[in-house]
C-alpha cells in the first residue's frame, strides 16, 4: 500500500480525512468507477509502527493523538464554563485509518431504539431537544450487514432477547472471540435476575479472514496499534481495496484548511502540506468530510458554510458513561483449561437489558448497554495498577493495599463493567471557533461547551446500580464505581455538530447527509447523528457511509 504526495489529476470525488468513514467512501466510490482522492492530515503507518506494545508510550503518554499543549481542544470548564482549559483531543488519530488504527472494535449496531427515541424516551425535559432520525432500523440493516462482511466482525447472532434484532438466515462471518473464565459464571449470575448477556461483536478476527491472521490475545488492545493486522482498520480493509482499483489517491501529509464553495455549490478544498506552508486548491463537484464530529464542525465553522438556522456546531453530545469493577471470592479467575485464558483488552460480554427501562421507581425509560471485561486480564500492566482501587473511595493503592489488590485479581473472578449510555441533546453543547487558540496548521481550535443533563446521570447511576447489586447477590464485593459528573471535558464517543434530517430549520445535512446550503458537500462521520443513540457508534458510521454512497449521484 502506498501513499501519493502529490495531487497527479483531477477528481470525481474528494475525501478529507482516511479514517472509518472517509475510507469507507473511497471504498465504494472507487468500485462504481469514481476517481477520488482522499487527503489526510497524518503519514501513512504500518504495522510495524505499533511495535514493541510499549504501555507508556503508546497509552500514558499517548503518542498517537495531538498533544494537549501543542494542538488542544478548549474545553469552557467552571461553574459558569467561562474557563477556557486546553484538553486532549480524544481519539484524533492523525493518520490514514484515523482512530480506527487504536480502537476497540466495538461494534455494536444502533436500534430502533436510538433511530426511533421518542417512542422509548418519556417525558422528554423540555431543555432538551430529543428527535427521532429519518430513518428506520430497518432502512440500516442491509448496511449494516455490508460493513460487518468487509470490516469483517466475529460474533453469534440471536443468543440473547436483548440483543440487536438479526434477520433470520444471518448470522456475522466469524464466531465470537474466545470467552474469559468467568463468563459462564456471569451469564448464570444475571440470568437469575432475568438478563441475558451475550459475546458481543467485534471487528477482530476470530480465525483467519480476508488475509488477516486471528487474533493472538496479546493483551494490547484498547489505545494501541495491532501489530498482526487482527483487528479490521480502514487502512487494512477499505482503504486498502479502493487503493487497488487504481482509482484512489491517498495524499498523506495534507491537512485540508477550508471548504471551498461558491453560488451554493462545492468547488473543492483548500490544504497545506506543512504548518505554515503556502495554502493549496484542489477541485471537484463532490466533497465528503469524515474527520471526527468535532473536526468536521470546526472545518465547516472555518469555511463559512452558510447556516440560517445557527445550527453549526450545535447538538454536540458526548455518551454518558460509568464504570464498576467487582471481585468474586468465589469464583477462581482461572478454570482448568487456565492456560487458555485470554490476554486481551477485550470485553468479552455486551449487557443490553437495561437499553430500555420500564422501572416505576425511576423516571428513566433509556438507559444504555455495558461491556463486560475482566479485570485482571483486560488492561496493561501500568493501566492496570492506576485504576486499582479496593472500594469506592480507595483507589490510588500503594503498598500493603496494592498488593492486595493485585493478589485479588491474580486469584479471585472478577469483572468490569463500562457503561455507554443515552445523552440528551442540549443547544447549548457546542463546538465554537476559539478566538485565542490556533492549531500548527494555523486553523482557529475547536471551543467546546459541554455539561450533561441531569437525565444522563440518572441513566448511568440507575444502569451501574443495577448492575452492582446483581453482583453483591451473586457474592460479589465492589472495588471501583464510577459515575460521571455535569462536566465533561471529552470523550471517545462523539456525535451531533451537524445534525442531518429533513428540515433545513432544524438541521444542517438532509437525510443524505448533503449540507442543506451547499449542494455536493457530505458528512460521513458521526456529526451526522441527530441523537446519541447508547451504543459505540462506529458501525453505525460505517453503515451510513455505505448507504450515502452508494447512492451519490454522478458528479457533475
Amino acid at each position: 500500500m502506498t501513499a501519493t504526495t502529490t495531487a497527479p489529476g483531477t477528481y470525481d470525488a474528494i475525501v478529507v480525512g482516511a479514517g472509518a468513514g472517509g475510507g469507507t467512501a473511497a471504498r465504494v466510490l472507487t468500485a462504481r468507477g469514481r476517481r477520488v482522492a482522499v487527503l489526510e492530515k497524518g503519514p501513512l503507518p504500518v504495522a510495524d509502527d505499533f511495535l514493541p506494545y510499549d504501555e507508556l508510550h503508546f497509552h500514558t503518554h499517548k503518542t498517537l493523538i495531538p498533544h494537549r499543549d501543542t494542538d488542544p481542544n478548549i474545553y469552557m470548564s467552571g461553574p459558569g464554563q467561562d474557563r477556557p482549559t486546553p484538553v486532549e483531543r480524544w481519539w484524533n488519530v492523525n493518520m490514514a485509518g484515523g482512530a480506527t488504527n487504536v480502537w476497540d472494535a466495538n461494534v455494536p449496531r444502533y436500534t430502533e431504539e436510538d433511530f426511533r427515541v421518542l417512542d422509548h424516551l418519556h417525558d422528554v425535559p423540555p431543555d432538551a431537544d430529543m428527535v427521532n432520525w429519518p430513518w428506520t432500523y430497518r432502512q440500516f440493516e442491509p448496511w449494516f450487514e455490508r460493513a460487518e462482511y468487509e470490516w469483517g466482525v466475529s460474533g453469534r447472532a440471536r443468543q440473547s432477547p436483548a440483543q440487536e434484532p438479526i434477520r433470520a438466515g444471518y448470522d456475522y462471518v466469524m464466531p465470537p472471540l474466545r470467552p474469559h473464565a468467568a463468563v459462564p459464571f456471569l451469564t448464570e449470575a444475571f440470568g437469575r435476575a432475568g438478563m441475558r448477556p451475550y459475546l458481543g461483536p467485534r471487528a477482530i478476527n476470530s480465525r483467519v479472514y480476508d488475509g488477516r491472521p486471528a487474533c493472538s490475545f496479546c493483551g494490547y488492545n484498547q489505545f494501541f496499534g495491532c501489530g498482526l493486522n487482527s483487528r479490521a482498520s480502514a487502512l487494512n480493509t477499505v482503504l486498502q481495496r479502493a487503493l487497488a482499483t487504481g482509482r484512489c489517491d491517498l495524499l498523506t501529509g495534507h491537512c485540508v484548511t477550508r471548504l471551498v464553495h461558491e453560488d451554493g455549490r462545492v468547488r473543492g478544498v483548500m490544504y497545506r502540506t506543512e504548518p505554515g506552508g503556502p495554502e493549496r486548491f484542489l477541485g471537484a463537484s463532490q466533497v465528503l468530510v469524515s474527520v471526527q464530529t468535532i473536526e468536521s464542525a470546526r472545518l465547516f465553522l472555518v469555511s463559512e458554510v452558510p447556516d440560517p438556522s445557527r445550527l453549526i456546531g450545535h447538538y454536540l453530545t458526548y455518551h454518558t458513561h460509568g464504570s464498576a469493577e467487582v471481585t468474586l471470592p468465589l469464583q477462581p479467575v482461572w478454570t482448568g483449561d487456565g492456560a487458555q485464558q485470554p490476554s486481551t483488552a477485550i470485553g468479552s460480554l455486551q449487557l443490553r437489558d437495561l437499553y430500555v427501562v420500564d422501572d416505576p421507581a425511576t423516571p428513566v425509560t433509556k438507559a444504555g448497554k455495558f461491556s463486560v471485561y475482566d479485570p485482571y486480564t483486560c488492561v496493561p500492566p501500568v493501566r492496570l495498577v492506576k485504576g486499582a482501587a479496593l472500594g469506592p473511595g480507595r483507589s490510588g493503592l500503594w503498598g500493603e493495599d496494592l498488593y492486595t489488590y493485585l493478589e485479588e485479581l491474580r486469584h479471585q473472578g472478577g469483572a468490569y463493567f463500562s457503561f455507554t449510555g443515552e445523552a440528551l441533546s442540549l443547544y447549548d453543547n457546542r463546538v465554537e471557533l476559539d478566538p485565542d487558540v490556533t492549531d500548527p496548521w494555523g486553523m482557529p481550535a475547536a471551543r467546546i461547551w459541554y455539561r450533561h443533563h441531569a437525565y444522563d446521570l440518572a441513566a448511568a447511576r440507575y444502569a451501574i446500580d443495577r448492575v452492582v447489586r446483581v453482583m453483591g447477590d451473586a457474592g460479589g464485593e465492589l472495588r471501583g464505581y464510577d459515575v460521571p459528573g455535569a462536566e465533561n471535558p471529552g470523550y471517545g464517543h462523539v456525535q451531533g455538530t451537524l445534525r442531518a434530517g429533513t428540515d433545513p430549520g432544524t438541521s444542517v445535512l438532509d437525510e443524505n447527509c448533503q449540507s442543506h446550503t451547499v449542494s455536493g458537500l457530505y458528512v460521513l462521520d458521526c456529526a451526522f447523528m441527530p441523537t446519541a443513540g447508547a451504543s459505540n457508534p462506529t458501525l453505525t458510521l460505517l453503515a451510513n457511509a455505505y448507504r450515502v454512497c452508494e447512492q451519490l449521484p454522478d458528479p457533475g
